[in-house]
């Protein structure tokens, strides 16, 4: 670990661990890259490098990025912290995404609040929905949403 939380782990180690953590062997993870199963192995003993067409598809494959797999610096894994309340146990996310503490500082929580509660109740009038089913739908829309920018953010 260094001064500043991160943890030093090199690129090797680093491929190993996202082949790993999606089941893939250094065989099927070679084959889609259209590299010999030796070079994996190189690569993840550091003995070499991927070269650079084949780090795009190589994070791509490995659901990771390309800083990730370069940069000698990883964060640690943060681990959402469980709370007890009176209804059971909450997910404390803001150990996860630390915007989650100052957003409502930085944001007009007003403008949101009315875009976000007149659609909810929209939702409810337009196709009888409960408050909860609502809330659940337009989650799940605004989550594909999501997926959609991102994928027009990669192209």
């Amino acid at each position: 670990m260094n001064n500043n939380g991160g943890v030093k782990m090199k690129t090797g180690e680093k491929i190993a661990k996202a082949r790993k953590n999606i089941s893939l062997t250094q065989d099927q993870l070679a084959e889609v890259l259209d590299v010999s199963r030796q070079t994996i192995s190189k690569w993840e003993s550091d003995i070499a490098y991927p070269e650079a067409g084949k780090l795009k598809l190589l994070a791509d494959t490995l659901n990771v990025s390309i800083d990730y797999l370069l940069k000698d610096e990883v964060e640690e894994t943060k681990i959402p912290e469980m709370k007890q309340t009176s209804n059971g146990y909450e997910v404390d996310w803001s150990k996860l995404y630390p915007i989650l503490n100052k957003y409502d500082k930085e944001i007009d929580m007003d403008y949101y609040f009315d875009i976000f509660g007149n659609l909810i109740k929209e939702a409810m009038k337009k196709y009888n929905y409960s408050l909860e089913d609502a809330m659940l739908v337009l989650k799940d829309v605004y989550y594909k949403v999501y997926l959609k920018l991102k994928e027009e953010e990669n192209e």
